[in-house]
């Protein structure tokens, strides 16, 4: 589980690196200052395909099985865990409004708002969690909010490529200072991440479905007996495959038929976005079962190098915010619109590389990451240990 995290993180950074840390439309024409080349698109292509919201929902679907086990492990000392979970999502949420700062693109904030509702759901039976999950992947959450609204979003202004909130944003991360960045991120910026969670982009009804399905994980016993599933990995991996590829015809039918510019408020639109959300669903499994396949093959090779990375992945996750707004934004190097995607996409790889070896070296020394460590003893109220006990032998 560490090392999938780990994959997954690194999946978010290459996707954080390569939009530049705007989680923003990406404007049009002078307002972005650069123009794409055949290899940048063919770059942009590939990451929208491949990367873009697959890793969160990797990610989403570890945080749900993380709290399971929790809860399983606190039943079997006879404790109840459900108000220490709701503290530790408190701080989670703390933490997150913090990054909020400085990226806009924060996900810790989502995943303690929607986690509020785990030990809830954690009491249903499992068919009931698994309709309720299929009804969120089919998209009705984004259909009823259509229907109560008539619209595509609650935010008062237009926050597509071509609207000027959008090229005065950018214009505020490529001159303002680092106040400025806080003031936009803390007021537009949480407005539009919320939206997204709840109006036609829907990204919170997956969440909360992939945090379901990782409970299920734990509560069938697949998690605690992956590595003797191999067989099932294969098969599930060759499904997936074909399921994306019917649901990436099926985007592409709904979406080039549609008239432009593009209705945000029709049906047919909406089907297009779930047929899109049902596409990254089965891409994902496709890759968690490539990651799978690779590592129950040989579980000590080198997708292995990737659990310290993920043990430690907040602390490596908000340290790569400070790196990469550093170097897009004005207040640090002011690089934004300024680099091809080839270099973005090589400075992300060049992150990885980095903590997965600091992560390791850390972790050599110590229990925890810093910020893993922090949270955990704040959940508990006391101080952990942090640092690696030594034998007399090893020193």
């Amino acid at each position: 589980m560490d090392a999938l995290r780990g994959f997954a993180l690194a999946g978010i950074t290459i996707a954080h690196m390569l939009e530049q840390f705007i989680a923003a439309p990406r404007p049009q024409g002078d307002a972005w200052g650069i123009e794409p080349t055949i290899f940048d698109q063919a770059i942009q292509a590939v990451g929208f395909l491949l990367i873009s919201g697959k890793f969160f929902s990797i990610f989403s679907l570890l945080f749900g099985i993380s709290f399971a086990i929790m809860m399983v492990n606190a039943e079997k000392r006879g404790q109840a865990f459900s108000g220490r979970f709701l503290w530790r999502l408190t701080l989670l949420f703390a933490i997150g409004l913090v990054h909020t700062l400085f990226y806009r693109g924060d996900i810790l904030t989502v995943y303690a708002v929607i986690g509020l509702s785990l030990p809830l759901f954690y009491r249903l039976p499992d068919k009931v969690l698994w309709v309720i999950a299929l009804v969120l992947f089919a998209g009705f959450g984004r259909a009823a909010f259509f229907l109560l609204t008539g619209a595509d979003t609650l935010l008062p202004f237009a926050w597509t490529p071509e609207s000027p909130v959008v090229a005065d944003y950018i214009q505020t991360l490529k001159t303002g200072s680092l106040l400025d960045v806080f003031a936009l991120n803390l007021t537009q910026g949480l407005a539009t991440k919320f939206d997204f969670q709840v109006a036609v982009g829907g990204r919170g009804y997956l969440t909360l479905a992939y945090f379901l399905v990782g409970i299920w994980l734990v509560r069938s016993g697949i998690v605690g007996d992956i590595a003797n599933r191999l067989a099932s990995v294969k098969k599930t991996f060759f499904y997936s495959i074909g399921v994306a590829l019917v649901f990436l015809l099926l985007t592409i039918g709904i979406f080039v038929t549609l008239p432009q510019p593009l209705d945000m408020t029709s049906w047919r639109f909406l089907l297009g976005m779930t047929a899109y959300d049902l596409l990254g669903i089965a891409l994902t499994v496709t890759l968690i079962c490539t990651f799978l396949w690779i590592y129950l093959k040989k579980p000590d090779g080198k997708l292995n190098g990737l659990a310290p990375y993920g043990r430690m992945a907040l602390s490596n996750y908000l340290l790569q915010t400070l790196i990469g707004t550093f170097i897009f934004y004005g207040w640090g190097l002011g690089l934004l619109s300024s680099l091809r995607e080839w270099q973005t996409l090589l400075i992300a790889l060049v992150i990885i590389y980095l903590q997965i070896k600091i992560s390791a070296w850390w972790l050599s020394r110590y229990r925890y990451g810093p910020l893993e460590w922090a949270w955990r003893c704040c959940t508990y109220c006391r101080q952990m240990p942090l640092k690696v006990e030594r034998s007399a032998g090893n020193s």
